[in-house]
């Protein structure tokens, strides 16, 4: 029996350490379908020691999300399962984007550093041979923009643009009225 516990505090020991090592970053603004495909869901505990204590905390019946401001100006908002307390999205953004400066790019001439003019904070997920890829923006009407790009020549170029009416997270229509508004200037 002392052996077992002597076990447990060595790597309970560890657990803490582990979590202060993983990077949240590189899930920030992870199209949908990716992130739930993704192995670990941090907590709030493991998300609060990276980003430090939240700015405001929002409890819902089925969710809580915290908004965070960060150094640039934009905000990080954390969205958590409300039994377990799990990370259930998280997205970081200084304003949410309209459909229509979407639909002003140009497949095959747009290229992802024109994209990050209209969503600085987007996330490009390149395929396994690293020659085609794709981003995810949140509307602010609640919709969904997807982007596919190639890669060629050194550069990822927009190749198709796809549009959903409800983002399937339903990240903006959880957001309260008042820290939607927040999102709305251009």
């Amino acid at each position: 029996m002392g052996v077992l516990a002597l076990m447990l505090c060595i790597f309970l020991s560890g657990a803490d350490q582990a979590d202060e090592e993983i990077t949240l970053h590189n899930e920030i603004n992870t199209p949908y379908y990716y992130r739930m495909l993704l192995s670990y869901a941090p907590d709030q505990q493991t998300v609060e020691r990276q980003y430090g204590k939240p700015d405001i905390v929002r409890k819902e019946q089925d969710y809580t999300y915290e908004i965070r401001k960060m150094p640039d100006g934009s905000e990080l908002i954390t969205f958590y399962t409300s039994n377990s307390g799990h990370l259930m999205d998280q997205w970081r953004l200084s304003r949410l984007p309209e459909r229509s400066e979407f639909e002003a790019l140009i497949p095959e001439v747009t290229l992802a550093q024109d994209v990050k003019q209209i969503d600085p904070y987007f996330q490009l997920i390149a395929d396994q041979t690293d020659e085609t890829g794709t981003s995810e923006h949140r509307l602010r009407d609640s919709g969904l923009a997807t982007i596919k790009y190639r890669h060629a020549d050194g550069r990822w170029i927009m190749d198709s643009i796809q549009y959903m009416d409800q983002d399937p997270s339903g990240f903006v229509s959880k957001l309260r009225a008042e820290d939607r508004a927040g999102f709305w200037s251009s």
